[in-house]
């Protein structure tokens, strides 16, 4: 890791760990400039009154903010996020829905290949 890459890591992190964001389900990595996020963007607590949408209008705007804030950094040329749970989309974060797993009926019927035959 160059001297540049490693101030990068150690100012995006510094951003994490000052926010409201669960920083332990996310991976940091950098090289040239480009930083690279990874993992599970969530918040590290909400109040006890906030609703589902309300949550997520709040994680939106924590996500812009929180881009915004690494684009100051110097030396960062480009972020790639990564992200689970979130992807940016025509310019605004939106949540990727849990994709559900459907339980499918695949009952194997076993094919004997004992055939007795002349």
């Amino acid at each position: 890791m160059i001297k540049e890459d490693f101030f990068i890591y150690s100012e995006v992190r510094r951003i994490l760990i000052r926010s409201n964001i669960d920083y332990k389900k996310i991976d940091i990595g950098t090289a040239r400039g480009v930083v690279y996020l990874k993992g599970s963007f969530q918040l590290s607590h909400f109040h006890v009154d906030v609703d589902e949408e309300k949550a997520s209008g709040i994680t939106a705007k924590t996500l812009h903010a929180f881009a915004k804030d690494i684009r100051r950094v110097p030396g960062v040329s480009e972020i790639v996020f990564q992200f689970n749970n979130w992807r940016k989309e025509k310019g605004q974060w939106v949540p990727i829905e849990a994709k559900k797993e459907k339980d499918e009926d695949k009952t194997t019927h076993p094919v004997s290949s004992n055939f007795e035959g002349d």
